[in-house]
């Protein structure tokens, strides 16, 4: 095979032209710290990284998610805080107004206050979240759960369910409560429980129906039917005990005699329905009202454990997520060549490969000044 001198030129040509485009294509890919530049350089590893960068995306949403999650688990967990402590001044206040010294100007102050505490209530009840949503009206955020109707009634107008997010590739979260459940779950109203609070103590105490009381409370037959007046038995055998001294041989016996009729006074008592406007009737009132306040915390003390429990889980979602992205990172880098070894190496091939076209550059000066006419003479 015969090589002219043109064939030469442009051979060594078209190598030193390669040399160069490696020689450059090495320089940015130092510049950009990375070894594949383009999915032409490694078809496998570009593609692998889409798939990871994808996957990487997806946990940074899912992080957005969680943070907005908490926020509004947060949310709802304040205004539960709040409602626990409004629940449990009222309920130190029911307390307070069954001590027969409390006047009825006392208690007509109270029911006013407790106005106020009624709307207030009402306003935790219709809070929104920083978009505006209502966090207890479940589906319906943007209706607002509870008004007043034209009786005065608090009504619900939002619906059982809890709004959702994703917080995890296979996790949705509950991120509200159902304001049904927090204020009228388990049969218990609080609304309505809180008007019947303000009615009871709108209702003044008398003496003529605390003396109708006393009468009525004495008369009374329990069980029905049996002719046995249980209370009445009762203030006569605490009576005998008061009137006997400690060392009477008879005092144990007459201990025993008023501790069982006091048994049978307290289960009559809670069987009759007081005079209205008597002290008797008041306590009975409150203290029917001061269960379904314990029922109410309690409902609200459950669904702040499981706001609690939810939060938790988040945190250690997020946990789970920053593993996740470092993960993500690291197979990235070490597909697309990111990595310190990787940089090493290009800088490496680079002095080399500059070493490779400085040969070549010398070796074609050298060959392209050969001629025969330079031997003529």
């Amino acid at each position: 095979m015969r090589i002219s001198t043109n064939m030469l030129y442009q051979l060594s040509n078209n190598d030193l032209t390669s040399m160069q485009g490696s020689l450059i294509k090495l320089q940015q890919q130092i510049d950009a710290q990375q070894r594949v530049l383009t999915p032409s350089d490694d078809p496998v590893a570009a593609a692998r990284a889409l798939d990871v960068t994808q996957s990487q995306v997806m946990n940074a949403q899912y992080q957005t998610n969680r943070n907005n999650a908490d926020a509004s688990l947060s949310q709802v967990n304040n205004t539960l805080e709040s409602m626990t402590a409004m629940l449990t001044k009222i309920k130190s206040n029911v307390i307070s107004a069954g001590n027969a010294s409390f006047s009825n100007a006392e208690r007509a102050n109270m029911a006013t206050e407790l106005q106020g505490n009624l709307k207030e209530i009402l306003g935790y009840a219709n809070a929104t979240d920083a978009l505006g949503n209502y966090l207890f009206s479940g589906f319906k955020s943007t209706t607002q759960p509870f008004t007043t109707d034209p009786s005065g009634a608090i009504v619900y107008n939002g619906d059982q369910g809890q709004q959702t997010l994703q917080v995890d590739s296979t996790r949705q979260m509950e991120i509200s409560a159902s304001g049904q459940t927090v204020f009228q779950g388990n049969g218990q109203d609080t609304f309505k429980t809180i008007q019947n609070l303000i009615n009871t103590l709108a209702v003044p105490v008398t003496e003529a129906a605390n003396n109708a009381d006393n009468a009525a409370a004495l008369s009374f037959v329990y069980p029905a039917g049996s002719g046995q007046t249980p209370i009445a038995a009762y203030k006569t055998a605490q009576a005998n005990l008061d009137a006997a001294s400690p060392t009477d041989p008879n005092y144990g016996t007459l201990f025993t005699q008023a501790a069982q009729a006091k048994l049978g006074a307290d289960a009559a008592n809670a069987a009759r329905t007081p005079i209205p406007g008597s002290q008797a009737a008041l306590v009975k009132a409150l203290g029917q009202i001061g269960t379904s306040l314990d029922t109410q915390m309690n409902n609200i003390g459950a669904v702040k454990a499981s706001v609690g429990a939810r939060q938790t889980e988040i945190d250690n979602l997020n946990d789970s997520g920053a593993a996740k992205n470092v993960m993500y990172t690291d197979t990235t880098n070490n597909l697309l060549g990111r990595t310190p070894g990787d940089l090493t190496a290009m800088i490496s091939q680079l002095a080399l490969q500059q070493t490779f076209l400085q040969a070549a550059q010398k070796t074609f000066v050298s060959t392209s000044s050969l001629s025969l006419l330079n031997y003529l003479k």
